[in-house]
């Protein structure tokens, strides 16, 4: 018995994207837009903006068909874009609700914020450059590529055990280093490491 386009799989119906089929792009569209719709929403608490960020990963998924890793895990790769679209919706919220009154005396503390974000972030691609090759490229493919322990494995031809180990201890090193920093390290935290 042959199976229906929505009974595919997610590598088949991406495979047919890349065929420029839009029947499977809408099946992979109903299969993920609600859900990121409601993950973004539980964190943006505003319906239109969660809705246009969805959207937006949505149409990027069409957009890059063809760049895509034909194996790649799409579920997970999807809910880590849309965590970064997140990220970026909550940032512009906060920059966007401070009161004119209140720019003059922010401005002080935003340029020294900066400034020791600036100051974190060499830190950060200092100590990681101070990694080994193989643990520094582990973590790069991880947190800067958004691969999974899985494919990273694949890639380098590892243990998946090997691969968790570095990044552990990546994480380790990092919460040591950088423990100077720690008022803003949880921003960063959260954008590199999770």
């Amino acid at each position: 018995m042959r199976l229906t386009l929505a009974e595919q799989s997610d590598v088949f119906l991406l495979e047919e994207c890349r065929k420029d089929n839009t029947r499977a792009y809408d099946v992979l569209f109903n299969r993920y837009s609600g859900k990121l719709y409601y993950y973004a929403l539980k964190y943006i608490r505003n319906e239109a903006q969660a809705e246009e960020a969805m959207m937006d990963l949505m149409f990027w998924l069409w957009d890059k068909r063809h760049q895509l890793d034909p194996g790649i895990q799409l579920a997970p790769y999807l809910f880590r874009a849309m965590k970064h679209a997140v990220i970026k919706v909550l940032t512009r919220q906060q920059t966007a609700i401070v009161p004119l009154d209140f720019a003059g005396d922010t401005a002080v503390e935003d340029a020294a914020h900066r400034l020791r974000e600036n100051e974190l972030t060499e830190r950060y691609h200092e100590k990681l450059n101070s990694l080994s090759q193989q643990r520094q490229k582990v973590f790069r493919l991880s947190r800067h590529d958004d691969l999974s322990h899985a494919e990273i494995a694949k890639e380098m031809n590892l243990s998946l055990f090997t691969v968790k180990n570095h990044i552990k201890a990546s994480l380790a090193y990092f919460r040591t280093e950088l423990k100077d920093y720690i008022d803003i390290t949880g921003i960063l935290l959260l954008i590199f490491f999770s």
